[in-house]
């Protein structure tokens, strides 16, 4: 879905995208996944604010197994549309204030909803994905599920310095 920068009036444009074509092809998602969007025009920026939900399925970091993950963000997103002028070696060497850290140019003038939603997904997804905080994980040895059952290996006792200790004589 995408919108043309001049076609948004000066009140603002609201959208509500409720069907789940903007959910990445690469995440397993359970359910719906919603959306909704604001975007205001202020002279050459665009800003977008919105929420979106959504339910996703992942592998735990620590066992393996596979768990669902609800996934609720607000964000908020500036866009201007480039200055006329700037040479690409301009561009390449412009030091970034601290006002254009969350800022993104629009290439063409369009907006790409789509784009904007999964972006913001990935940055709501944690980098390590738990089952639950107390996961215990797998077995080292057995690779059994140490949630579900215990693993009758024999803890190991030595220590990985022990080699060092034929050195020494």
């Amino acid at each position: 879905m995408k919108i043309d920068f001049y076609e948004i009036p000066e009140e603002g444009l609201s959208l509500s995208v409720d069907d789940a074509h903007w959910f990445p092809q690469d995440l397993e998602r359970l359910g719906k996944a919603e959306s909704s969007l604001r975007l205001k025009r202020l002279g050459q920026r665009v800003v977008v604010t919105g929420r979106f939900s959504a339910t996703a399925v992942f592998e735990c970091d620590r066992c393996l197994g596979k768990f669902h993950l609800p996934l609720d963000s607000d964000f908020s997103i500036n866009l201007e549309l480039p200055t006329e002028g700037i040479s690409e070696m301009e561009e390449k060497d412009h030091y970034c204030h601290d006002s254009e850290m969350d800022m993104d140019i629009l290439e063409n003038g369009e907006i790409n909803i789509t784009d904007i939603l999964q972006q913001q997904l990935y940055l709501a997804v944690p980098m390590k994905k738990l089952c639950s905080a107390e996961c215990r994980g797998m077995c080292s040895k057995c690779g059994a599920n140490l949630n579900h059952e215990q693993c009758r290996c024999q803890p190991d006792t030595s220590s990985p310095f022990s080699v060092l200790a034929k050195l020494k004589g």
